[in-house]
């Protein structure tokens, strides 16, 4: 039975076809709530969504001044789940939204399902060691998710109806300046094929071997947490884990990953596991299709010979 209704809140156009596909699984209608202007909405109405409500952020303020007007449009519905794109700003919001509505926030869920009519949502908890089944028991929920849950449409169908926001936007907080952070990064979610590094690196510099390896395979390069916020390898935007990217990709190399439960959190859907480990008892092993114990110093550059 289809849950009634879902809304889809995103700061990032990026993800709407990807969470509308699987919202639309589950519920009966998708309403997406997006923030820009007319001209934005009706540039993503196939998105998948049957409606999409703009809001007009000013450029002094921010999507979170409509957590308000965004709860009232929610409360038009005698119940309704709220998806909330897992981003900074995202996770801001979602915290406003729940007070409005008065429920629960279900952070980073990883899993979503219809189970009788109830919407169920699975996350990680305790560090990783757990993975919990929850429901919300009030009228409205919310909840934040990443790119990755859900299968992404192999491409854009549909025109949603395009409506502006009814409520007005509540700011009484004004930004006052702008200091965007120049990173690179890639679509790790859309990728086939992954070279996923680890801590097993040694330097910096030996990143370069890594990259050669991901040409070598027409695939793209991520890393597990500690190589992109301890060491500052790569961009925050490139690890994968439980509050990373999680990835579905149909072959994912493992360099020296250890296979802490929080990284396996992020590959755990990929369909092909291939680890490289010096270290025999290393967690990656449990979680791999394929394990090779071995210095990948020595075994990648022979693979990029093979390779090329």
């Amino acid at each position: 039975m289809a849950i009634q209704p879902i809304f889809i809140v995103s700061d990032n156009f990026a993800v709407l076809p990807e969470f509308c596909a699987g919202a639309k699984e589950l519920a009966g209608s998708v309403t997406a709530v997006i923030f820009g202007d007319e001209a934005a909405a009706k540039e993503h109405a196939s998105c998948g969504a049957e409606k999409i409500v703009y809001c007009p952020v000013s450029e002094e303020g921010a999507p979170e001044d409509y957590a308000f007007a965004i709860a009232d449009l929610v409360k038009e519905q005698p119940q309704a789940v709220v998806m909330v794109n897992n981003s900074i700003r995202g996770r801001c919001l979602a915290g406003k939204l729940s007070v409005h509505l008065d429920t629960a926030v279900l952070g980073s869920v990883n899993e979503i399902s219809a189970e009788n009519g109830t919407l169920c949502c699975r996350r990680v908890v305790y560090g990783g060691t757990a993975q919990r089944k929850e429901t919300f028991a009030a009228a409205y929920g919310v909840i934040t998710i990443s790119a990755g849950i859900f299968e992404a449409p192999a491409e854009a169908s549909g025109t949603a109806e395009v409506l502006p926001i009814a409520g007005k936007p509540d700011a009484p907080i004004r930004r006052i300046s702008r200091n965007e952070k120049k990173e690179g990064g890639v679509n790790l979610v859309a990728a086939k094929r992954i070279v996923d590094v680890g801590r097993g690196l040694a330097a910096e510099e030996d990143l370069e071997m890594c990259r050669n390896l991901a040409k070598a395979l027409d695939a793209e390069v991520g890393c597990s947490r500690p190589v992109a916020e301890n060491n500052k390898w790569m961009p925050k935007s490139s690890y994968m884990g439980i509050t990373g990217v999680q990835v579905k990709p149909e072959l994912l190399l493992a360099l020296g990953v250890s296979g802490q439960v929080q990284h396996i959190g992020g590959i755990n859907k990929s369909k092909v596991i291939v680890a490289i480990n010096k270290d025999k008892a290393a967690p990656i092993f449990k979680n791999a299709d394929f394990g090779l114990v071995g210095d990948m110093y020595k075994i990648v550059p022979a693979l990029i010979e093979k390779l090329s």
